[in-house]
């Protein structure tokens, strides 16, 4: 048994710690398996109920990948098809769409190219006079024999923000390859630069079997970015993920006020993103997603509260 913070821990809580202090005395980066980078979004993270264990394992992935993550969207009945707000790939510091002008956005045609991420705003905003954006690059789905070029781009447009970033193992791209699922990268400029802290999800491609709706149990699927180099202060963004049958967005804030921002289409993924930035000083007390008849398809309390 051991006492941490005037708190008894369990021996396998202990021996969590003590991995932990292990590895930050070593201090020595080594590269990581790339699957870490790809299914942090996939994992569902309740951060306000994180066991010792728990937390080292959380750790280890913010330092991997960034950002935090959670949740995810479940298979059903579509709704209304995706918009999409296309930029160049090559400017995520260029010409911005803003969310609100997805609505009326064209859907885009474009051949699917692995090795050419869709990069769209998927929100904005101005935090301590700063101007910020929330972007998504989505890198459409590929071969297997196409996955560990398609990861070394990924690498090297990531690193460019994230020197220490290890570069991908040619054995962890390959097992972590799924046929039809796209990667998504998420980010944030501020003032037009790409800051250090982002994540990257996987996505189901247009050719994934069966329409996807929301999953009410699931929770949101996401990640909080902007902690880890304070680059949004008091603000981090959450960049969350929502399907075809949610109209509306609302959070609801601890003052009674709300926002809406608008979910965004990605070239053609049946997976639309939305960007909103936490109230300074505020807390979100849920975020409920809704669909075209009003009908709540799910809330969620888990995220900037």
């Amino acid at each position: 048994m051991s006492v941490r913070d005037g708190q008894d821990l369990s021996e396998d809580e202990a021996a969590a710690v003590r991995g932990l202090t292990d590895l930050a005395e070593a201090a020595e980066l080594r590269p990581a398996p790339y699957e870490l980078l790809v299914t942090g979004g996939r994992r569902r993270l309740r951060r306000r109920r994180l066991s010792t264990a728990g937390a080292a394992a959380v750790l280890l992935a913010a330092v991997v990948g960034g950002g935090t993550a959670l949740g995810g969207i479940g298979r059903g009945t579509a709704g209304a098809p995706a918009t999409a707000a296309v930029l160049p790939a090559a400017g995520p510091a260029g010409a911005s769409v803003s969310a609100t002008a997805a609505a009326t956005a064209t859907p885009t045609t474009a051949a699917r190219d692995p090795f050419t991420p869709v990069r769209v705003v998927v929100g904005k905003g101005t935090t301590d006079g700063r101007e910020w954006k929330a972007w998504a690059a989505l890198w459409p789905a590929g071969t297997k024999e196409q996955a560990l070029r398609q990861a070394g781009l990924m690498w090297a447009e990531r690193r460019a923000a994230i020197p220490q970033l290890p570069e991908p193992v040619e054995a962890d791209v390959l097992r972590s390859w799924r046929a039809g699922r796209d990667l998504v990268n998420l980010y944030l400029t501020v003032d037009g630069a790409r800051q250090v802290d982002d994540s990257v999800h996987d996505s189901a491609g247009p050719g994934a079997p069966g329409p996807l709706s929301t999953d009410r149990e699931a929770g949101l699927e996401g990640t909080l970015l902007g902690f880890k180099g304070g680059e949004m202060r008091a603000s981090p963004v959450l960049l969350a993920a929502v399907a075809l049958d949610v109209a509306r967005v609302v959070v609801t804030w601890d003052d009674g006020s709300t926002t809406e921002p608008v979910p965004v289409g990605v070239g053609d993924s049946p997976v639309r993103w939305f960007g909103v930035a936490k109230k300074a000083g505020g807390s979100a007390k849920s975020i409920t997603l809704l669909g075209q008849d009003g009908r709540v398809l799910a809330t969620s309390k888990d995220w900037m509260n």
